[in-house]
């Protein structure tokens, strides 16, 4: 599904990302964790296509979409999906039609039944013409999980999607997620918190100072070689 060779970012003569290379099969789902500076988002926004690698390779269901010297092929080419921490919403529409901005290619009756089906999968059933001034913190990145999951993409690309929300909202929305992942659609979850990777079961990715520092289980990292760091952070130990 994606391949990852050598990527490296640098901004200002600092390497944000460096040398980083990994693999995911399709319908897999990873975890990419690290502290705050780590790279993590850095890494995200480059298999989006937001930002431009300053050298390697990446690779969507075997073509090439960014390496220097070849075609970069821009976001909304690459059919992936999104959903950040800051649940950004766009004021002028309401709830189903800012869950239905990212399909493509039917019509708007189409477009709003889907919407409405993702909605329900994140716990919104009913929202419908909701105007989202009027949503919470929770609702809203509801809403923007909806919007990622509606497009029908086969990798979805969260970043830090539990962040911004209360500890009774993560925990419905982590088996929401469970059940969106078990029919087969494929993850990268970034987060600083290794709860997530726990709850999710997720593959790691465990990012320090723009490296790649472990790729394994959560349990087997925490109980392995990877060093006395990695050992710490999974511990939650920072």
């Amino acid at each position: 599904m994606l391949g990852v060779q050598g990527l490296t970012r640098s901004i200002g003569g600092r390497s944000v990302v460096r040398e980083l290379s990994f693999s995911m099969a399709p319908g897999e789902v990873l975890a990419v964790l690290g502290p705050s500076g780590s790279g993590k988002t850095s890494l995200l926004r480059m298999i989006a296509g937001f930002d431009v690698p300053t050298a390697g390779r990446i690779e969507l269901r075997g073509a090439c979409v960014s390496e220097p010297g070849c075609v970069r092929v821009p976001p909304e080419r690459r059919g992936l999906a999104l959903a950040f921490q800051d649940a950004t919403l766009f004021p002028h529409l309401d709830a189903v039609d800012n869950a239905a901005f990212g399909i493509r290619g039917l019509a708007r009756t189409e477009r709003r039944a889907r919407a409405r089906r993702a909605l329900g999968e994140m716990g919104l059933a009913g929202i419908d013409g909701r105007d989202v001034a009027t949503l919470s913190g929770g609702e809203a990145q509801r809403v923007s999980l909806a919007r990622a999951l509606a497009t029908d993409a086969p990798l979805l690309l969260l970043d830090e999607p539990f962040g911004n929300v209360d500890r009774l909202t993560r925990s419905d929305l982590v088996q929401r997620l469970r059940a969106v992942f078990a029919q087969g659609r494929g993850a990268i979850v970034v987060t600083h918190d290794p709860a997530d990777v726990e709850d999710l079961g997720a593959r790691v990715l465990l990012m320090r100072e723009g490296r790649l520092v472990a790729d394994s289980t959560h349990d087997a990292i925490r109980s392995g070689a990877q060093g006395d760091w990695a050992r710490t952070f999974l511990a939650g130990g920072g």
